[in-house]
């Protein structure tokens, strides 16, 4: 038994090995690089250097609610989690008190294979339903494919629907 836990523990750990962390500095009133590229799973880690400010998702500085963090000598750094439903998408975010100085920036997140594909890997398989399991319960963004707010089992019949061997 101790041993099938020990190998659960290396697929799950190789599966989450994949996932980046993209840093982004705020520098002046802009993101500097303003545009990056991510895969679900993913972390955008913002950086304050001086001011006040906020990384809002949205565009046209309208928030659409998918992120918010503020960015100041109070908290110097913000983080977002790419979740599996920005596959294929390009986020916008804002300063909302600089957008108007077009203090701006855009997520480009690659497209998953199929639904299910948690660690970007082109395939729907084991790698993917340990990651699942290994965040049951949770509101993990990542695992949380159908977006209701907990990884169960509505999120599993997604990875089995898309299982590729």
């Amino acid at each position: 038994m101790q041993r099938r836990i020990a190998t659960l523990s290396l697929v799950f750990a190789a599966s989450s090995a994949q996932a980046a962390v993209i840093h982004v500095q705020q520098a002046g009133a802009t993101f500097s690089p303003a545009v990056v590229n991510a895969a679900v799973g993913d972390t955008i880690h913002w950086m304050w250097t001086g001011g006040g400010h906020t990384v809002t998702s949205g565009t046209n500085c309208t928030p659409d609610g998918l992120f918010d963090g503020d960015l100041s000598s109070a908290a110097t750094s913000f983080s977002w989690v790419v979740p599996a439903s920005a596959a294929g998408e390009s986020i916008g975010y804002f300063c909302i008190p600089h957008c108007f100085y077009f203090m701006t920036g855009t997520i480009n997140v690659a497209a998953s294979a199929a639904p299910g594909d948690l660690n970007g890997d082109g395939h729907v398989n084991g790698l993917d339903m340990t990651q699942l399991l290994g965040a049951w319960g949770s509101a993990d963004a990542v695992c949380d494919i159908n977006d209701d707010g907990v990884v169960n089992a509505l999120d599993m019949s997604v990875i089995l629907a898309n299982w590729l061997p």
